[in-house]
């Protein structure tokens, strides 16, 4: 029993781990655009530790018996993957039928990770900024399918508007000059990037509402474990007396 507790403890400073992994990706952009750090900086000394983090949790959760974790993470690679791909159907549209868009943000993220700027991308930036483009997008599904559970799929909806309303009024949107929402550009630019969210949420939303065996949440999942471990050593406290 003593075992089982301790396993469910590790499984959740792991899932901890994981949050906080995944969050970097995100927040990197954000933290490059806004002048804190530079792109190039960020991506060697928090990306990649927190990719090998991710990585390693991710081989480690299925041979410690961490199954709860490892359904999340895979989730949230399948539901990643096929949520930025349909992200990214509507920002190619919008960036190249509609002209609402004023670049390619997997290009620019590649360009500021290889330190590019003034060279412009080439295919190792590019293959870069992507990687970092989807591995953004596992990040946020991750970050849902933990902490939310398995949902009906319009209810990812909400989530991805908040990411997309959080983004439009960053540095990583009014740095590049089109000010709050990009309305200095035009209306343009704040309809494509809902659209684009709303497209990623029906993507990821349908996943996990399709997965046939997602974990509780984390809170619940923690929460329900911790009563379950103070009822059980409060039975072993009143039985040992017995046992003496």
């Amino acid at each position: 029993m003593a075992n089982l507790h301790l396993a469910r403890r590790g499984e959740f400073v792991a899932t901890l781990f994981v949050l906080a992994a995944v969050s970097i990706s995100p927040l990197m952009f954000v933290a490059a655009s806004g002048g804190y750090w530079p792109m190039q900086f960020l991506a060697i000394y928090a990306l990649l530790p927190a990719l090998a983090v991710w990585v390693g949790i991710g081989i480690a959760a299925p041979l410690m018996g961490w199954h709860r974790l490892s359904r999340a993470m895979l989730t949230g690679v399948m539901g990643g993957i096929i949520g930025t791909a349909a992200l990214e159907i509507v920002r190619l549209i919008g960036f190249r039928v509609f002209h609402t868009m004023p670049g390619s943000m997997p290009e620019l993220i590649g360009v500021l990770m290889t330190n590019r700027f003034m060279y412009g991308p080439d295919l190792y930036s590019n293959m870069l900024g992507w990687a970092d483009h989807f591995f953004n997008g596992v990040g946020f599904v991750t970050i849902y399918v933990l902490v939310f559970g398995r949902t009906r799929w319009w209810l990812a909806i909400p989530y991805a508007l908040g990411i997309a309303t959080i983004f439009m009024i960053s540095p990583a949107t009014t740095s590049t000059g089109i000010g709050y929402f990009g309305l200095a550009s035009g209306i343009g630019f704040m309809i494509t990037v809902y659209l684009a969210h709303i497209a990623f949420a029906t993507g990821f939303g349908n996943v996990v509402s399709r997965s046939p065996a997602l974990p509780e949440t984390l809170w619940h999942y923690h929460l329900a474990h911790s009563q379950g471990i103070e009822v059980d050593e409060e039975l072993a406290r009143t039985q040992s007396p017995q046992t003496r």
